[in-house]
């Protein structure tokens, strides 16, 4: 029966017919598609782990990074405010904060475990100081160099400093993890892909007299094309829905495993979090398996 929706005329009892083709086709084909369906999870299952170790390997390292900051020594004549002033006019600096002598060395008595008191009895060599967090931990290095030009600013070897190799090998990290995310995205993607085309194929295959005598019937190549297409969405969000149950699960259990009995690493974790994966990684499933389906309907139907 048709139905105007936004001024398009939809055959709804045809597209009912094409969700049922396609649904049957996949049942019809029951092994062929649960195999492909575990071959799906398994494909993604490894693709999301590695996804959820990427993104917990960045976001360590962001927020080592992200802690990271300048420690900038003041001389002995320095006037603060000014050299406050020259810092914040970079761009690249987020905050600063302004420690005096007096309470640098309460801060290093506390971390220490000394005893104030006697610290104030021998004398206080620290000079006053600013510690400065900047925007991207990727500026620290040219920040900090620029930032010993300032009139005011310690000279010294040490007057301005930062945890540079630390810093310089967690960004790497975080580039490197990145990377390896999306070559395996690119190499398990495409293995999905094969899987839902060869699946779709055979399909094709023992369809081959059906199809045949549709098109010397004149059914239009969409209407032939849509129920494989259906089918493969479907084989896709089988696979990726049951690659994420897996996932989650496990990484539910490790991440309360670690909560318990390794505190200081800090897993992303959360119910905004967990819902974002689940319908990242079975939307994938979908646009996967579509493609894949195109591919092979455009092969294999040429055959046949």
């Amino acid at each position: 029966m048709p139905r105007r929706v936004g001024g398009t005329t939809i055959e709804l009892d045809t597209v009912e017919f094409l969700l049922q083709q396609g649904w049957q086709s996949l049942k019809r084909n029951g092994l062929m598609a649960l195999a492909a369906i575990c071959n799906i999870a398994v494909a993604f299952a490894v693709l999301s782990a590695f996804v959820l170790l990427a993104w917990n390997l960045e976001h360590m390292a962001r927020k080592q990074t992200e802690s990271a900051v300048i420690t900038v020594e003041l001389t002995s004549d320095a006037i603060p405010a000014d050299v406050e002033a020259a810092i914040n006019r970079d761009l690249r600096v987020k905050r600063t904060e302004f420690l005096s002598r007096d309470e640098a060395l309460n801060r290093l008595a506390e971390r220490m475990g000394y005893d104030k008191e006697a610290l104030k009895l021998v004398g206080n060599p620290l000079p006053d100081m600013f510690i400065v967090w900047p925007n991207n931990p990727d500026d620290i290095p040219a920040l900090a160099e620029d930032i010993k030009k300032i009139k005011g600013v310690s000279k010294d070897k040490d007057g301005v400093r930062y945890g540079g190799q630390v810093t310089k090998k967690l960004l790497v990290v975080a580039r490197g993890v990145k990377i390896a995310a999306a070559v395996l995205t690119i190499l398990l993607g495409s293995a999905t892909l094969l899987i839902v085309g060869a699946t779709i194929g055979l399909t094709i295959y023992a369809r081959r007299r059906e199809i045949r005598i549709m098109q010397l019937v004149g059914a239009t190549n969409w209407f032939i094309r849509v129920p494989f297409l259906i089918e493969g969405m479907l084989q896709g969000m089988a696979g990726a829905a049951l690659a994420a149950v897996l996932v989650l699960v496990g990484y539910y259990h490790v991440c309360r495993y670690t909560a318990e009995n390794l505190a200081f690493i800090d897993f992303v974790y959360s119910p905004e979090m967990v819902a974002l994966f689940a319908a990242g990684t079975i939307l994938a499933g979908i646009v996967f398996g579509a493609i894949g389906a195109m591919l092979a309907v455009r092969r294999y139907l040429k055959i046949v």
